[in-house]
């Protein structure tokens, strides 16, 4: 037993109690601030003549569980109710000579502040003044960029998808929220944004206090609870307090609901079907509506055990999705499968003849390919393609084909609330979801993925969460509070035919497939830049099965005394990956084998290239890569830790002002597996070292910083009643979990991959197979590695990067319920990590002008974890809101910014697509998620007639226009960025990506969509030299986005507390397309037209117009 499990294990026994004793023999006076699971009340209390008021008393009481506290004023006047449940507070302050003063309807919400300031009149007990009035929208002491989601605007809005994720897109700073990745993965349908030009990997959200990351894809995450569970959703963007890490773009809180002394309850039933869509912008002419019948339904219900006491909450929401799923591939003709290439605009060589160098190959006559020539297990592959089916031009999208998709979803939340006793508050949750998938293939059991499933076949799997969560009051002015939360995911998928080695036994292809079932089924066979609908395995890392746990430990202190607020706390946090999966981040083939087949082989230096070039290189059977990834162990495993403390001093200088200063410091170890460490590649030597080992330390001799301190400073200034000043600096460590990166690695997994000398020089035979793979032996812990398995890695000092974030923001109120506020609001992302490709090619070098082919002759991807670079985002972002009164609730936002970065880089798993360091400057363009301008305002109107209105009528006309409801989400948003690339095949520089020339100085814009282009084509020319072309990346921006979606609701009053709500809602109101950018190979068929729409998270009602019709029963 080595020491550091002994650290280890001592660490989790006594780091508990040590750091309660430790904080409070720390701990120094304070005023309370909010905290992350809670709130906070805090104020002044003064005399009509403007003096303090010190040993007033002040007691609240909370609405909906009758739990009281109760406080002095100090020598300032000041009170403060630290880390108390949110809800609605009675707020009463009592001092002798002066009449007691009471007020109603005090809101709290989690990790905010609701500053009561109180101006007590001289008089008697008797003659008491009692307020019920709205407290005010300003946030007048927290210096942080926030925003709230309430309950209410979730329920009465028209939410696509009704998935709260989807309302941050009236946040400013937030990128349009996307669907991403498969079901199985993403089961949740949580969604995928970018914040302030951050990476989408360092966002961070908490239900309860859980994390819910999802750990294997922590751009998403794990659980996303139902709509009629969630109380509220506090974000924070920018100027993070120093109670909240692990986040630099988004630090998401979201509370569950829960039960109080009276029951509430609600059953809902919402649908949309085919019918009540409209046709979609791509859908062939020739082609009906594909069926969809999508209906959510369920239920919630809360209220006491015990009143006063114990309270439950629980809720329910089961989702059925039925599709004929379709889309639109292109397969090759009739013709072009018999070796007619005659429509092709480049010329057609011979692969198999020629020089080492690609030049003096026999040309195909007139671009026709003998049957002699033509590859028999090609022929075979083709006889399950289908024909196109669909009358276009050439062969682009030319097959249309629908498959049934099945998606059953069911989630449910339970949560029960404990005063224990007027000093102890205790609460508990637990929340579960379980999916079943079917999603079908274009090709029958292979081909592209239809719908939106994202991988093909089966599959199933349950995610868990659960907190555990209290406060104690250790006196009137010192309190602690402390959670536990776990989170897992286990998830299946998997494609058809994995118990037929169809490779092997069909296709008579040498190498592919194995002996275990995750490697049976069809290889892969690719074309670039998705060509060519890709034949057999679509997906490369299926099938998989998942188990990953995290869990996480935090406490917190605080006293309350005098002017000052420190507030001091922990937070532990460890993740674990479990999995079967072959997939490797470097360039992979699946586990059943698969060949890439590009446009080189058939070119000759000098030509130019198209698709058909690829086509031709697949039918003569001359793949340009071959290769399959081996998965060592039927399992493998991760496991990391993060340890995080900080302390933090709010300081209400006077009674305008309030500083907050504070820091984290944050500890993040090396990763290790299950049993030993994990592995590190060294450059010097070619040999692969597996940490603890043998003579191999368990950290590999790998070095983390031990002074990550994250210092945190901001200001509140309240220059008037109703007019606040506030801003911000912060730094955030980067939170990313490198096991991601390195979870699977030679020895567990042998990703192997063969490429020609050159990229016109193809890698061998189709009918040749897949040479076996070799597996090293490491039962020393040291061995020299094969050239072709790709590896990540990470040098012996391992640098950790951080985000600043800072504000300015001013904040007023203009009359009431109507606040405004403008800010400038920037980060910085200093020392981004990525993956940065150690082995890369020269331009005209290619194979053995890689950086390690000399020493080694490896040519596999070669790739370190490590900074890759820096960005920034610079912005204004402005907002106005009008909380709900009189029937009118108003929220609107701008955001006007522009973020520079490492182009191809959104998130801490992605690569430069230029290596070289010599060119890496040419990395440099604004973020692909980048729109200049967006805007978007959110309303909720009830009409101004019938019951309880002001001129409502009786009897018939009562009942007809009484109860009606209007509400609406308007978003418009300029382009994304996009760049024109070009074949690398004249570049001849392994691993990096080529972009196009532009021969033009000005770009027109036509705006043509479908046929016609969207940009002039002229301007921009393939690149045969052995050079970088001239066109910058991101330098063109595509269409904009425009939507509203728009809500008519009906209420009718049972009984003083039921209610029925009928709801029809109509998602894309103008039926508006929201075109995706063109498409940008400029020697692709398609070049500069668009043909599809944009990812703008709407799964699955799609871009078209959508009726969604529902009920909702509420009480």
């Amino acid at each position: 037993m080595n020491a550091r499990f002994l650290f280890k294990s001592a660490f989790l026994k006594l780091a508990f109690p040590l750091v309660i004793l430790a904080l409070a023999a720390l701990a120094a006076p304070e005023r309370g601030s909010a905290q992350v699971l809670y709130g906070s009340i805090v104020g002044n209390v003064k005399d009509s003549t403007g003096a303090t008021v010190p040993d007033a008393v002040v007691s609240i009481v909370q609405v909906e569980t009758k739990r009281a506290r109760q406080a002095t004023t100090n020598e300032a006047g000041g009170y403060t109710f630290a880390t108390i449940p949110s809800g609605t507070y009675i707020l009463k302050v009592s001092k002798e000579g002066f009449s007691p003063f009471t007020e109603n309807q005090v809101p709290v919400t989690i990790n905010s502040v609701t500053r009561v300031d109180v101006t007590l009149k001289i008089g008697s007990v008797s003659q008491a003044v009692e307020v019920t009035a709205e407290t005010a929208l300003l946030q007048t002491d927290r210096s942080e960029v926030r925003a709230e989601l309430t309950g209410m605007e979730l329920r009465e809005l028209p939410v696509p998808v009704r998935n709260y994720q989807s309302m941050f897109r009236m946040i400013p700073g937030f990128s349009v929220p996307t669907n991403e990745h498969s079901v199985p993965s993403n089961p949740s349908r949580a969604l995928r944004y970018n914040v302030n030009g951050t990476s989408a990997s360092s966002n961070n959200v908490r239900i309860d206090g859980a994390s819910s990351y999802n750990i294997w894809l922590p751009h998403i995450t794990a659980y996303v609870p139902p709509m009629e569970a969630i109380e509220t959703v506090n974000v924070v963007t920018n100027s993070f307090d120093a109670e909240q890490g692990l986040a630099g773009g988004s630090a998401v809180n979201v509370q569950i609901k829960s039960g109080t002394n009276d029951f509430h309850g609600s059953a809902f039933e919402y649908h949309t079907d085919n019918a009540l869509r409209a046709r979609g912008f791509f859908l062939p002419t020739n082609q009906v509506k594909p069926k969809l019948v999508y209906n959510q339904f369920g239920g919630s219900i809360g209220g006491p055990i015990k009143k006063n006491k114990v309270f439950f909450f629980g809720d329910y929401e089961g989702t059925v999705d039925r599709r004929l799923a379709d889309g639109r591939v292109s397969v090759p003709t009739l013709g072009m499968r018999n070796g007619d290439l005659t429509a092709s605009p480049s010329r057609i060589f011979d692969p198999f003849t020629g020089n080492p160098d690609g030049s003096g190959k026999t040309e195909f006559t007139n671009k026709v390919i003998p049957s002699t020539s033509i590859d028999p297990i090609a022929q075979k592959i083709l006889s399950f393609i289908p024909l196109p089916n669909l009358p276009v031009s050439g062969f682009v999208n030319d097959y249309y084909a629908t498959g049934s998709y099945l998606f059953d979803r069911r989630a449910g939340d339970t949560k029960i609330n404990w005063n224990a006793t007027s000093k102890l508050n205790i609460y508990g949750r637990f929340s579960m979801m379980h999916f079943d998938l079917h999603s079908p293939l274009a090709f029958g059991d292979m081909g592209p993925i239809l719908g939106s499933g994202g991988n093909p076949g089966t599959g199933w799997g349950n995610t868990y969460s659960y907190t555990i969560a209290g406060n104690y009051l250790l006196t009137p002015h010192m309190i602690v509070d402390a959670h536990f939360g776990w989170t897992r995911m286990d998830t299946t998928s998997e494609q058809p035919d994995l118990d037929r080695n169809i490779g092997r036994d069909v296709l008579g292809i040498p190498g592919t497939n194995g002996t275990r079932r995750f490697e049976g089924g069809w290889p892969r066979f690719q074309f670039p830049n998705n060509s060519f609908a890709t034949f057999g395995a679509t997906e490369g890392y299926m099938p998989y099965y998942r188990s990953d746990p995290q869990y996480q430990y935090v406490a917190n202190l605080g006293w309350i005394k005098g002017a000052h607020n420190i507030r001091l706390g922990m937070d532990l946090y460890r993740q674990h990956l479990n999995h079967t999966q072959p997939e490797h981040y470097t360039e992979t083939q699946p586990a059943s084998g698969g060949f890439r087949f590009d446009r080189g082989p058939t070119t000759i230096p000098g030509q130019t290239d198209s698709d058909y070039n690829a086509f031709a290189s697949f039918l003569v059977g001359a793949p340009a890569n071959r290769g399959r990834i081996l998965q060592v162990p039927d399992i493998y495993h991760t496991r990391t830790w993060s340890y995080s403390f900080y302390a933090r001093d709010q300081w209400q200088l006077n009674r305008k002002l309030t500083l907050t200063y504070g820091t984290r410091y944050e500890y993040f170890p090396y990763p290790t597996r299950d049993t030993r460490g994990v592995e590190r590649y060294d450059f010097a030597t070619n040999k692969m070292l597996v940490c603890g080992i043998g003579s191999v330390p368990e950290d590999c001799g790998v070095s983390v910083s031990t002074t990550m301190f994250a210092p945190r400073f901001g200001f509140a200034y309240r220059a008037t009643d109703t007019f606040v000043v506030r801003g911000g600096y912060g730094i955030t460590n980067d939170p990313f979990n490198i096991a991601r990166s390195l979870r699977a690695n030679v020895p567990v997994l042998l990703p192997f991959i063969q490429t020609g000398p050159n990229s016109r020089v193809p890698v061998g035979h189709l009918q040749d197979g897949i040479p076996q793979i070799v597996v090293p032996d490491f039962s020393s812990g040291v061995a020299s590695i094969a050239g072709n398995l790709g590896l990540n890695t990470t040098s012996t000092d391992f640098v950790r990067g951080y985000i600043q974030s800072w504000n300015v923001t001013l904040q007023k109120e203009f009359w009431k319920n109507l606040v405004g506020s403008v800010g400038y609001v920037a980060t910085r992302q200093v020392k981004a990590l990525g993956l940065l490709e150690q082995n890369y090619g020269f331009p005209g070098g290619g194979k053995t002008s890689q950086v390690l082919w000399s020493a080694f002759q490896r040519d596999a991807d070669t790739q370190l974890v490590a900074p890759i670079g820096n960005s920034h985002y610079d912005s204004l972002q402005a907002t106005l809101e009008r909380r709900f009164s009189n029937g009118l609730q108003l929220n609107a936002s701008y955001t006007w910014g522009k973020g520079i970065g490492i182009y191809n880089v959104r998130e801490s798993t992605d690569s430069p697509a230029i290596k070289i360091p010599a060119f890496y400057t040419l990395n440099r363009a604004v973020f692909g998620f980048d729109r200049t301008h967006s805007f978007n305002l959110a309303g909720i109107y009830e009409l101004p007639f019938g019951r309880l209105k002001k001129g409502g009528h009786n009897g018939l006309s009562n009942a007809l226009t009484s109860g009606w409801q209007l509400n609406w989400l308007f978003s418009s948003y300029t382009g994304l960025p996009f760049g024109v690339s070009a074949s690398g095949t004249g570049l001849n520089a392994p691993k990096n990506s080529q972009r196009a020339d532009q021969v033009k100085p000005n770009v027109q814009k036509l705006g043509g969509i479908g046929d016609t282009p969207f940009y002039d084509p002229t301007a921009f020319a393939p690149v045969t030299a052995a050079r970088f072309g001239t066109a910058g990346f991101n330098a063109l921006r595509g269409p904009g986005l425009v939507n509203l979606d728009f809500g008519l609701f009906r209420d009718f009053r049972m009984t003083e507390r039921l209610h029925m709500q009928f709801r029809a809602e109509v998602l894309n109101f103008s039926n508006t397309p929201h075109f995706a950018n063109p498409r940008s190979d400029v020697s692709g068929s398609k070049f500069m037209i668009v043909d599809n729409v944009v990812n703008s998270g709407r799964e699955p009602s799609g871009d078209e117009r959508a009726f969604r019709f529902g009920l909702r029963l509420g009480f």
